[in-house]
């Protein structure tokens, strides 16, 4: 066991990695490339995912709700923890609540599960963006973004991915294999990206940090476990959940905190910290995936 989860973190840590110690001798602008990731290579993969003649939008339909749950669920628990230990809730709840779905969520899930867990992967990534870029971003900003997150190219190519899924449609291969190599940049590149920009943040408010980095895999596995029970999931899409629930904070919390000044060293100590801690708190949550189902 100890072996075979070994075998499947140590990709995500390596390339992580070689983005970390290239980013801190290198120091590159790494804006373009995650632009890139978030406005081409992203959604090619997801749209090339659900333009498949097996992927069924709606098989995900209760994976995606108890995710959303999830995530709400850690938001209304994260907002009474800032309470009593007195850290500003509108930087400490969004981080509790939008985690890694794609830079480290899909390869995990790939790794560990198999090539049959992207398509839900892929769902997965959908919420979190339609929760981050509606109630993330009035939490920051203190101001709803009303319909901003329709025009988010993710969204757009599930929109679109998804009409052409439902009219049956097929593409060209000589239009889909280029689709297709571009999506397949996307997950190493995130795990590089991913790497590069923990150079960036700072350990300023280590408290916050060592919190969130507590926070995230022991709430949200506990919240997982109780919502496999409550929503009726197969048990792929269980694991899948389980996992989801042990992520670490996304970068894009730091990111969106310095858009809207919302305490962005604090939130950049909680992304270091909470992402440095995974070395231990995902393979824990991988073993208790892999035990259930072996």
């Amino acid at each position: 066991m100890i072996n075979q989860v070994f075998s499947i973190v140590a990709p995500l840590f390596i390339i992580a990695a070689v983005g970390y110690f290239y980013g801190s001798r290198v120091r590159p602008e790494m804006r373009i490339t995650n632009q890139l990731i978030m406005d081409i290579f992203m959604p090619a993969l997801i749209f090339h995912v659900m333009i498949q003649d097996d992927f069924s939008p709606l098989q995900y339909t209760n994976l995606m709700f108890a995710g959303m749950l999830l995530m709400l669920f850690s938001g209304v628990v994260a907002f009474f923890l800032s309470r009593v230990l007195g850290f500003s809730w509108r930087a400490f709840v969004p981080s509790a609540m939008f985690s890694n779905w794609a830079n480290l969520g899909l390869p995990l899930y790939v790794f560990a599960l198999g090539e049959q867990a992207l398509g839900a992967g892929v769902m997965l990534v959908v919420a979190g963006n339609l929760l981050c870029f509606t109630i993330g971003t009035y939490i920051y900003s203190g101001r709803l973004s009303g319909f901003e997150v329709l025009k988010t190219p993710i969204i757009v190519a599930v929109i679109l991915g998804g009409a052409i899924n439902a009219l049956g449609l097929s593409l060209p291969q000589a239009i889909d294999m280029p689709i297709e190599m571009m999506g397949q940049v996307a997950i190493p590149l995130m795990l590089f990206s991913l790497g590069v920009r923990l150079t960036r943040v700072t350990w300023h408010d280590s408290k916050a940090g060592i919190v969130m980095a507590a926070f995230c895999p022991i709430v949200g596995v506990f919240l997982a476990v109780f919502l496999c029970q409550l929503v009726h999931l197969s048990p792929l899409h269980q694991s899948i959940l389980i996992l989801f629930g042990a992520l670490p904070p996304a970068v894009i919390n730091f990111m969106l905190a310095e858009q809207y000044n919302r305490d962005p060293e604090t939130v950049a100590s909680m992304v270091l910290i909470g992402n440095i801690a995974c070395v231990i708190s995902l393979p824990l949550a991988l073993w208790f995936v892999l035990a259930g189902t072996g």
